[in-house]
């Protein structure tokens, strides 16, 4: 293993004496093998996991709750790619199988799982009735009366119809596009299925190169077919018949060798516009690395033919020779300020709205931490406001020996990690609306080249704190879970305390109308369980419902803050696909309501979360 395995912060666990080894089916070939991994172990990865594990770093029980497949996927697409590029793919598999104590396999869906109707013979594009992170274009996260079709009144009375597990996963971040009757979503190892709503069986599913991580969208794409759009993590942007699940064209987007895609694409006018972030943050991990030359970017697609109509990189131009890391390796800027999150279409004005993130190197740009609006048309930046500057971070800032490739000094890590909101607020204007890691909600004017309207602090902020993955807003409030989970690296703001909870807004002044701080008593004897509201939520008419970290989705009064519904997705375990599952944390995207029924996610293993692999369906009892 070479030295980016050495010294990579998301390496595997050193289980040398800590973890005991369970044989898998492969027993003799394990025997033999065991202690050469455990002291690779050992050698790659003490300094980055403990028994107890990290902020950022799941602990030994957490690593062995896992399958092999998801450890095996995490070294080939996810957060180990680093440290798995060096080896080869037996040694991720033994890793894998050493680590679990069970033997690996590529598991598929049972026969079982697939409906007796393979398909719909079509299906109405009038009749999509969620799409994308946000739900709309203007990614509000609110879902009309008439489309929801589940009223306030109706919400106590919601009981789980069906759950379906994706086969050996730990998490499950994507978030389901709903067509009349049929529920399109991807999953982690690259699958991308088309479910009935109403039972779960499978009608069709597709297989990716890598994993899916942001939602499918759908609409009228060749020759004038019902189409399927997503991208997975390599940046490979897909079109497939929504009705059959057949490849249309497919286009690799990412000009970087470290481009990875977490955002979900945006549907409009007949392009698709593709978000591309970087895992150069953690490759940098490796003091050998020259960090750092990626830069987060926004692409357009032409929906029918895939072609790139134009590419807006963050950071203009490359970056120039910026002295050298303490290791002597040369370093590069400016560079990073990844695009994480979903764009967001003000079809009105011609923009694209994106959320950008910290700068890998200093010096740093103007357009990190930012709010960015690009040309619809030409792909050219119109205005950036930027919320934190100087932030310069890289995952060798949480390591306590492998630092070189810090910047100096390091910066909070602050992103934008959610699609900014385009509001329509009472007095009928048009404001965008942001919330930030650092624990600020922001309102800015479209209409002056994204001048700050107002700005409200609703938690404390940290690396996985402040608001994570988004925000709702139905007209009158927007509604911001905050997470504030105990992850700070520059602490800039000494004073506060952590405050996780749900935080309604007044549009028009950004003040506090209510909150509801995160419950604390779920959590007992739970591993990896957080009292914390880290995903985004999804409104309707009076009611707003979101996602924790303790596994439990809840609905709250939009008018002040009462629980409706609370229920614990940690329990289920029956599957409509006869796939073993259990749920985990909430995060990542919030939850779909359609035509009178509720999709959430269920397991979200990263950053030490409590794993799970379900996609669960509620309807009215």
């Amino acid at each position: 293993m070479q030295a980016s395995t050495r010294s990579a912060r998301f390496a595997l666990i050193a289980l040398a004496a800590s973890v005991s080894y369970a044989p898998s089916n492969a027993q003799e070939r394990e025997r033999r093998s065991g202690e050469a991994e455990a002291a690779l172990f050992a050698e790659a990865c003490a300094t980055c996991h403990t028994a107890a594990g990290e902020d950022r770093t799941p602990g030994v029980m957490m690593l062995r709750a896992l399958s092999p497949r998801a450890i095996v996927a995490s070294l080939e697409d996810g957060v180990m790619q680093a440290e798995g590029a060096d080896l080869t793919p037996e040694q991720r598999v033994r890793l894998a199988e050493y680590l679990t104590g069970r033997a690996f396999t590529r598991e598929i869906l049972p026969e079982s799982a697939f409906c007796a109707d393979r398909g719909w013979s079509a299906l109405d594009l009038g009749a999509v009735s969620s799409m994308g992170w946000g739900g709309n274009l203007e990614a509000t996260g609110f879902q009309a009366a008439e489309m929801a079709g589940l009223s306030a009144d109706d919400v106590p009375n919601l009981e789980l119809k069906w759950a379906f597990a994706f086969p050996d996963a730990a998490e499950v971040r994507t978030k389901p596009t709903v067509i009349g009757d049929a529920v399109l979503v991807g999953g982690p190892f690259g699958e991308v299925l088309a479910l009935d709503a109403a039972t779960g069986c499978v009608r069709w599913s597709f297989e990716a190169d890598a994993a899916v991580r942001g939602a499918v969208v759908a609409g009228e794409g060749p020759e004038g077919r019902p189409t399927a759009y997503f991208v997975d993590f390599r940046t490979n942007a897909y079109a497939l018949d929504a009705a059959t699940g057949d490849l249309l064209w497919k286009y690799h987007v990412g000009w970087h060798s470290t481009s990875n895609t977490t955002g979900s694409p945006a549907l409009h006018d007949g392009r698709l516009f593709v978000p591309i972030s970087s895992w150069e943050v953690v490759v940098s991990g490796d003091p050998a690395y020259e960090c750092c030359t990626a830069s987060g970017a926004v692409a357009a697609l032409d929906a029918v033919t895939g072609d790139v109509l134009w590419y807006h990189r963050v950071i203009p131009g490359y970056p120039a020779e910026a002295g050298t890391s303490e290791a002597g390796t040369q370093l590069w800027a400016p560079s990073g300020a990844p695009v994480w999150s979903s764009p967001t279409i003000d079809a009105a004005r011609g923009l694209v709205y994106a959320g950008t993130g910290e700068n890998y190197t200093r010096p740093t740009t103007d357009n990190s931490d930012a709010i960015i609006a690009i040309d619809i048309e030409t792909g050219e930046l119109v205005w950036s406001f930027q919320a934190t500057p100087e932030d310069a971070f890289t995952m060798a800032c949480t390591s306590a020996t492998a630092r070189q490739n810090c910047p100096d000094p390091p910066g909070p890590d602050l992103d934008f990690g959610m699609a900014p909101m385009l509001v329509t607020r009472p007095d009928g204007k048009e404001i965008l609306v942001a919330g930030q890691k650092s624990g600020v909600v922001w309102a800015l004017d479209p209409d002056d080249g994204g001048a700050l309207l107002w700005s409200t602090r609703v938690g404390k902020g940290s690396a996985l704190g402040g608001i994570h993955w988004g925000m709702a807003s139905d007209g009158r409030y927007a509604y911001a879970p905050v997470a504030d989970r105990d992850a700070v690296i520059v602490d800039v703001n000494p004073d506060d305390e952590p405050s996780p909870g749900m935080y309604a807004l007044d549009l028009m002044t950004g003040e506090v109308v209510w909150s509801v701080p995160a419950a604390t008593d779920t959590c007992e004897g739970k591993r990896g369980c957080y009292a914390a509201l880290s995903s985004a939520p999804t409104a309707i008419p009076g009611v707003v419902f979101s996602g924790g970290l303790d596994g439990h989705i809840r609905a709250y009064a939009a008018g002040g803050g009462r629980i409706l519904w609370d229920f614990d997705t940690t329990e289920v375990t029956e599957t409509s696909n006869g796939v073993p599952g259990r749920g985990g944390s909430i995060d990542g995207p919030g939850p779909v309501i359609a035509g009178g029924m509720l999709f959430t996610n269920s397991g979200y293993s990263t950053f030490g979360q409590m794993p799970g692999n379900l996609l669960l369906a509620f309807g009215v009892r």
